[in-house]
């Protein structure tokens, strides 16, 4: 570590007050922060230039802490609200989970997550308000240098402030989740994360939804996680009749995908190279991990999911559309149908360039992954290309 230190919590949180004005972080965090604190010193090399990106997304995520205290004060009402019956997509990370996802937020009679809101959440003004408020225009403005950053995941996965983001910016605030050892690669953090119960952050993660929604209490919601598919006991904790479209693909084609998300943001938080092959093992075990998690919660719950194979939603987006709209019961109008055909044609794969990674790049071989996911693999009926 040298002479650079880290910051500590309470410098964290000055960091925090300084860039909010707030100053009330609730409680319950403290212990997972302190872990992965410690996490980071032990297993970063740290350094002038490594130590204010790893320090800038904590700093953020306390200052989303702050905002959802603060709205809870002022909104009260609103943790009385009953969520109905959300459509929640999940699955393996780059099985479509994104695509689908934003395809679904055209139909209005969804509400969502939007990017900016997940940094600051507070009651969702109107959308033609927002470039006046001041936290969606900085959310505009460090996303976009974020991007310009890490310019890999403009072509991985974009994301934009006012578009439908990952209920995880929520779940994060909690400091509990795969996030920290996901980023930054954290096997200190990782040994005493893996396997803990997180029903506490997904309670706190539905009140920000609740806040969120304090404005449209009885719109419905589309959320989307591959996370939640690790913790979907936990899931079904807040939201006991949520409606789930799991997504799948090939894991041999998914896992070195995701890999390579993670290589470029794991390298600027870094602030040097780092050893690709180091990610791939932790992955895959991760998410062959998460995969029989799930199915495990599924057997208790039946009727209330529908699974989407990524092939044929490459294939025929509407049609997936459609039988998902069938499956739970909602209405598909001509309106919504036009508006998704227009999103489809403007979001074509590819569109920012073509992702090129492979297994070996990240420490793993095809047999290695369809090995570990052998059982999935059986019950999904999956083949290479699906």
């Amino acid at each position: 570590m040298g002479m650079i230190g880290f910051p500590t919590i309470d410098e964290l949180c000055a960091q925090a007050s300084a860039a909010c004005g707030l100053h009330d972080f609730g409680s319950g965090f403290e212990e997972a922060l302190g872990v992965l604190r410690a996490a980071i010193v032990e297993d970063i090399a740290l350094s002038a230039d490594n130590v204010p990106r790893i320090a800038g997304p904590i700093v953020a995520l306390l200052v989303s802490r702050a905002y959802s205290e603060a709205g809870w004060k002022r909104h009260p009402r609103c943790l009385a609200q009953t969520i109905r019956a959300p459509l929640v997509v999940t699955g393996l990370p780059r099985t479509g989970t994104t695509a689908l996802h934003k395809l679904l937020s055209m139909d209005p009679q969804f509400q969502g997550l939007e990017q900016w809101l997940c940094g600051t959440p507070m009651p969702r003004p109107p959308r033609t308000s927002w470039p006046e408020v001041p936290e969606f225009r900085n959310a505009v403005l460090a996303q976009e240098a974020f991007l310009q950053a890490v310019p890999e995941l403009r072509v991985s996965h974009e994301v934009a402030a006012d578009e439908v983001d990952e209920c995880l910016n929520l779940l994060a605030q909690s400091f509990l989740s795969h996030y920290p050892s996901t980023g930054l690669g954290l096997p200190s953090y990782d040994r005493w994360w893996w396997g803990r119960d997180e029903t506490a952050s997904y309670r706190r993660y539905a009140d920000n939804v609740r806040l969120i929604g304090a404005n449209a209490p009885a719109q419905r919601w589309l959320l989307k996680n591959p996370g939640h598919i690790t913790h979907m006991e936990a899931l079904f904790a807040v939201f006991p009749d949520a409606c789930v479209v799991q997504t799948h693909r090939d894991p041999a084609a998914s896992i070195p995908s995701v890999c390579s998300v993670i290589h470029p943001a794991r390298r600027f938080f870094h602030a040097r190279e780092v050893d690709a092959t180091l990610i791939g093992p932790r992955e895959l075990e991760f998410w062959a991990w998460s995969a029989e998690r799930a199915d495990a919660v599924r057997a208790t719950h039946p009727g209330r999911f529908l699974d989407v194979r990524f092939a044929d939603f490459q294939r025929a987006p509407l049609a997936v559309v459609e039988g998902i709209y069938t499956h739970f019961g909602l209405e598909l109008t001509d309106a919504t149908r036009a508006a998704m055909q227009a999103w489809i044609a403007d979001n074509a794969q590819h569109k920012h360039g073509r992702h090129e990674y492979t297994l070996e790049q990240f420490g793993l071989t095809r047999a290695a992954v369809h090995a570990r996911f052998a059982p999935y693999l059986e019950r999904y009926g999956l083949r290479h290309g699906d």
